[in-house]
């Protein structure tokens, strides 16, 4: 054990002085978790929208869309404005200053107290889509609503005596339009379990930035075996399992330092939360030990530090592509989350998504098992390949 850990304090003295390995596990991932959260949107929970509803009818069927699903959409984020004319709303979507407009034709109220065919129009702004489909989404829910009330007063018509007039229709219309709805959802709210944009890509490009640093205290392997200390080493004598232990020591070390710099960094520069202290740096610590174990793999099916530094890095960025590392995989197609799962990244993310919900250190034990086990699979198969590489041949 002296042996290892005075190799480990070797190697590190040599890393502190290399601006290379400090540029990329810190200065790095520092500088990219500042430019992700800066140039994407923050935490999406409105739109930022702004409709605008031409309101031609101004009969009882629309006051009630109106004043119902359209009246509620403020809380979103969606500002909804009145019309002049159909060409108004839409020169106000062409140059931008409304996403969506909404047309509400002439005799509206009358078609569907009549149950005669009607239409909404919908004007969407090319730039934005998403609202586009907000509004569509709304006016669809309405119209089943109306759809449900036109087939409620027929079947009250044809089971009447003596067919009710046009009036008595329209106020069976508006009553059933306004009545509370037979079946009422209740909501119950969870604990919010998403990091905020700061934080999230604060881990992405800290988690990306982790393969590289920990790359630097096995890949010394090949570059001690070429310049020929490995050799004197192990005449010493010092065992082959002291100087692999020593190897990953770095590693180790140099993850966790990594890791928690950016984790310190971008809690006072960005305002980052990564939630209970002790649970990120045990989950901190279960991503080093992956990360390190993957790399010491790496260094075992390759001749020379070239190689190990080219497939660490061909690794890593596949990984963080499949990981999350630079969008979140709930914008991803279910494959590709699902494929996610086989990567770090994810359960790292995954642990940092669920710490948002302040649950503190047992919500993120699946995160932890399954790093600690690819760490341990990786670590234990890597020391196998890794101690033909330290051996003479």
């Amino acid at each position: 054990m002296h042996a290892a850990l005075s190799i480990a304090a070797k190697d590190l003295r040599q890393k502190v002085r290399d601006r290379s390995a400090i540029i990329l596990a810190v200065v790095a991932p520092l500088t990219l978790a500042f430019l992700f959260s800066t140039a994407i949107p923050g935490d999406q929970t409105t739109l930022d929208a702004t409709f605008v509803v031409v309101n031609l009818d101004r009969g009882p069927v629309t006051q009630g869309l109106v004043d119902g699903p359209l009246g509620g959409l403020a809380p979103l984020g969606i500002k909804v404005e009145q019309g002049t004319s159909e060409a108004d709303a839409r020169a106000k979507v062409d140059d931008g200053s409304a996403s969506v407009a909404i047309v509400i034709p002439a005799g509206f109220s009358d078609a569907v107290q009549a149950a005669r065919a009607t239409e909404l129009t919908v004007i969407g702004s090319a730039n934005a889509t998403f609202s586009t489909q907000v509004a569509r989404s709304i006016l669809a829910a309405f119209a089943d609503s109306v759809e449900g009330v036109q087939v409620a007063v027929a079947t009250v018509i044809a089971s009447s005596s003596s067919p009710p007039d046009a009036a008595t229709i329209g106020r069976l219309t508006q009553a059933a339009l306004g009545a509370p709805a037979p079946i009422a959802t209740a909501q119950a709210e969870t604990g919010d379990r998403l990091a905020s944009t700061p934080t999230y890509y604060a881990a992405a490009m800290s988690v990306l930035f982790l393969f590289f640093a920990a790359q630097f205290g096995v890949v010394s392997i090949h570059a001690e075996r070429r310049a020929g200390t490995l050799a004197r080493m192990l005449a010493a004598p010092i065992s082959t399992r002291s100087v692999l232990f020593g190897k990953v020591l770095v590693s180790l070390v140099l993850g966790v330092v990594s890791m928690g710099i950016v984790a310190v960094g971008t809690t006072f520069l960005m305002g980052a939360d990564w939630g209970d202290p002790v649970a990120v740096a045990a989950l901190i610590f279960a991503t080093v030990l992956a990360a390190s174990g993957i790399a010491l793999l790496v260094v075992g099916f390759t001749k020379n530090e070239e190689q190990a530094g080219g497939l660490t890095a061909i690794v890593a960025m596949v990984f963080a592509v499949l990981g999350g590392s630079f969008f979140p995989l709930s914008q991803a197609p279910e494959g590709l989350a699902q494929i996610s799962l086989f990567t770090p990244h994810a359960w790292f993310l995954r642990g940092v998504n669920d710490l948002a919900s302040n649950e503190g250190i047992t919500i993120i034990l699946p995160s932890l098992l399954v790093l600690t086990a690819i760490g341990l699979v990786t670590g234990g198969l890597g020391l196998l390949r890794a101690g033909t590489v330290v051996t003479p041949r």
